[in-house]
């Protein structure tokens, strides 16, 4: 561990094909190295999952070992698998925000949440209420980033009903603008 602040980068990279993961891992953490900071990504930790009793246990204890090592967090909040962020990655964020860790969040998606989600007038097919409040994902997210001192940087790509394709997760210069944010909360 270096004595630069390091910084947890969360998101669902995690799940994309291994040459476009280790892209985006090696330019988030080139991007972080420019301004003094030392990126931590769950890809570093080297795991035997083949022989692991609970693989499943072991990444969790893993992620969250340096989770805690971190000073603060990036989270990768884009669209993964439907009109919301990835799962893991909002109790990533929450974690991190419950520690009292400086963090910011990023999607490269520009259309509101409410605007993702199937319906009419305001309610899903289920006939659930959709939060009407054109935020980046659920108000938890947005405003308890907000509200911890955080912050969200939206990108300008519109949400498609297919989803995003894994190359479409990772926008430099939106990137560059979350570390920007991060930096000066933590400098």
């Amino acid at each position: 561990m270096s004595d630069r602040p390091s910084v947890y980068l969360a998101g669902p990279e995690v799940f994309f094909p291994d040459t476009l993961r280790i892209h985006i891992d090696e330019r988030k953490k080139a991007i972080l190295a420019d301004v003094g900071l030392q990126g931590l990504s769950p890809s570093d930790n080297q795991l035997d999952l083949e022989n692991a009793a609970d693989p499943g246990q072991l990444i969790y204890d893993a992620n969250k070992q340096l989770m805690d090592e971190a000073t603060a967090l990036i989270a990768n909040l884009t669209p993964f698998r439907g009109p919301s962020a990835d799962a893991g990655t909002i109790f990533e964020m929450g974690y991190m925000i419950a520690a009292g860790k400086p963090s910011v969040g990023f999607s490269v998606c520009e259309t509101p949440y409410n605007q993702r989600v199937k319906g009419k007038d305001g309610v899903d097919s289920n006939g659930a209420a959709i939060e009407p409040f054109g935020l980046c994902d659920n108000l938890m997210l947005d405003c308890g980033l907000v509200r911890a001192g955080g912050h969200m940087v939206h990108g300008a790509r519109p949400y498609l009903e297919r989803g995003f394709a894994p190359e479409d997760f990772f926008d430099e210069a939106l990137f560059i603008r979350a570390v920007q944010h991060l930096r000066s909360a933590l400098f």
